[in-house]
C-alpha cells in the first residue's frame, strides 16, 4: 500500500525482472497531486518582510500556469528556508495549493507572485507619469482647464508598469503619461487616453 494518495506514473520493474531486497531503483513513483506544494526562490533582501508578514497572516502565492491570463490557482506560504543562498543571494520558499481539480502537475513550471501586504489607502499611478528632475521625481497633473501643473512626489516604490505615490498626488487626478519632454508648468493639453490616480495597491 502506497503511503501517499496520489498518482503512479510509469513502471519501472514489469513481470519477469529480477528484484532485490533493499533495491535503490524503484518499482514505480507515485507523487502526490493534491494538496501539492510548489517550491520557489526570492531574493534575500525581501527576507525580513516576508517574516513580518508571514508572522501575522500566511502569505498568499498566486501560480500563472500557460499563456498570460490563464489560469491562477492560489496557496500560501508554508515553508521558509533557515537560510540565504550564497552563491545566489535568494531564499527557497514553499507554498502549499490545495489544487482539488489538479491544474498543478509534478515537476511544471510555473511563474508564481507573492503577495506581502495590500494597502488600501495607497495612491497608484503609471509608472510612466512619474520624471525625475533637478529637484528630484515630479508628475505633470492635467487641471479642470486642460493645463499642466508640474507636481514634485514622493514614489515609495514601483512595481511593472504602477508606481505607489506616498505623497504629492491625490487619487483620481490625471497625470500625463506620454510627451512630458515637451511641456511647461500652463501648457495646454489635448487628452486622448486619460491615466488616472487610482487607490490600492499590493506588495
Amino acid at each position: 500500500m502506497s503511503p501517499i494518495f496520489g498518482r503512479a506514473g510509469a513502471l519501472d520493474v514489469h513481470v519477469g525482472d529480477l528484484v532485490r531486497a533493499n533495491d535503490t531503483a524503484p518499482m514505480v513513483v507515485i507523487n502526490q497531486m493534491s494538496p501539492i506544494n510548489v517550491t520557489f526562490a526570492v531574493p534575500g533582501r525581501l527576507l525580513a518582510d516576508i517574516r513580518k508578514y508571514q508572522a501575522a497572516v500566511p502569505l498568499r502565492v498566486d501560480a500563472a500556469i500557460g499563456q498570460p491570463g490563464g489560469r491562477q490557482p492560489s496557496g500560501h506560504v508554508t515553508f521558509i528556508d533557515n537560510a540565504v543562498d550564497q552563491t545566489t543571494g535568494t531564499i527557497k520558499l514553499k507554498a502549499l495549493f490545495d489544487s482539488p481539480s489538479r491544474e498543478l502537475w509534478p515537476g511544471e513550471f510555473v511563474n508564481v507572485s507573492l503577495q506581502l501586504t495590500t494597502e488600501p489607502h495607497a495612491v497608484v499611478a503609471p509608472a510612466s507619469a512619474v520624471q525625475t528632475g533637478q529637484n528630484g521625481p515630479y508628475v505633470y497633473v492635467v487641471q479642470a482647464n486642460r493645463t499642466v501643473d508640474m507636481r514634485s512626489v514622493s514614489v515609495a516604490r514601483t512595481t511593472g508598469a504602477e508606481s505607489v505615490i506616498a505623497s504629492g498626488l491625490q487619487a483620481g487626478e490625471t497625470v500625463v503619461t506620454d510627451g512630458q519632454l515637451r511641456l511647461t508648468p500652463g501648457a495646454r493639453v489635448t487628452i486622448r487616453d486619460s491615466a488616472v490616480a487610482t487607490t490600492g495597491a499590493t506588495r
